[in-house]
C-alpha cells in the first residue's frame, strides 16, 4: 500500500522475519525479535496509524461504506452453497468456511452484472462506485475529549443533521436521517491508548532464549 500510495515506510519486515526466533513465555510459546529491533517495530506501528489516516480513513474514500451499504441489500437475495449441500446468505456464510471461502471479490461482480429484479438497489449503488459517484463528505469535527459513541448516539446524530436546513441552494428538500452516513473513526496504534509493543517480547544477543520486555522509556 505504502508503494502504490507514494507513503514512505521505514518498516524493515525482511529484518524482522530475519531475527524472529520463538522463545518460552509463562510455559507458552512466543514469537520474539532482537531488542534492537525495538525501533523498527514502531516504525511499522507508525506506518499504520500514518496509512490510516492519509489513506484507509481518508474523507474521499468512502467506497468501503458504499460497498457494505450495497451487501446489506443484497443479503438475503444471494443464496451460497456450503457443506452439506446447506444454503447461506453473505452474512451467515461466515459461519460455514466452504461458503466463507466463496466470498472473494465475484460477489461484486455477481451483484453488479445480475438481471435480478430483488438486487436493484444494491446494483445501482455498485454501478455508482464504478461510475465513481461516491457518497459526498459534509463535513468533519474531531472531539476535544474522550467520548463514549453507542450505535443510539450515531442514530441521533443522524436524525439531526436531517432536520437541517441547508443554508444555500433549495430550501424545501426533505431529508432522512438515513441519507446520511455518520462515521466515527478512532485513530490509535491498533490497541486504543494501550501501547501494543507492551505486548512484544524480545531476546538479547548474548541470551537467545530468555524473553524480556521493553518499555517506551528504553528505546
Amino acid at each position: 500500500d505504502c508503494y502504490h500510495l507514494g507513503i514512505q515506510n521505514n518498516f524493515d519486515y525482511h529484518r524482522f522475519l530475519k531475527f524472529a526466533r520463538v522463545c518460552e513465555v509463562d510455559g507458552q510459546k512466543h514469537i520474539c525479535t532482537r531488542d534492537k529491533e525495538v525501533g523498527n517495530l514502531y516504525d511499522m506501528f507508525h506506518t499504520r496509524n500514518c496509512l490510516h489516516r492519509r489513506a484507509y480513513q481518508h474523507k474521499v474514500g468512502n467506497i468501503e461504506t458504499m460497498i457494505t451499504e450495497a451487501f446489506l441489500k443484497a443479503d438475503k437475495h444471494i443464496q451460497i452453497k456450503g457443506s452439506e449441500g446447506k444454503m447461506f446468505t453473505l452474512s451467515t456464510a461466515i459461519d460455514d468456511m466452504e461458503a466463507y471461502t466463496k466470498l472473494t471479490d465475484h460477489m461484486f461482480e455477481q451483484i453488479l452484472n445480475s438481471p435480478s429484479p430483488e438486487l436493484a438497489e444494491a446494483r445501482k449503488i455498485l454501478h455508482n462506485i464504478i461510475c465513481r459517484r461516491l457518497y459526498k463528505c459534509l463535513g468533519q469535527t474531531q472531539a476535544d475529549k474522550t467520548m463514549i459513541i453507542t450505535q443510539d448516539t450515531i442514530h441521533c446524530w443522524e436524525a439531526h443533521l436531517a432536520r437541517s436546513i441547508p443554508q444555500t441552494g433549495a430550501q424545501d428538500v426533505s431529508l432522512q436521517p438515513e441519507d446520511f452516513v455518520v462515521s466515527v473513526i478512532l485513530m490509535d496504534y491498533g490497541m486504543k491508548e494501550k501501547n501494543p509493543i507492551n505486548n512484544v517480547h524480545f531476546y538479547c544477543k548474548d541470551d537467545l532464549t530468555t524473553a524480556i520486555q521493553i518499555c517506551k522509556n528504553q528505546v
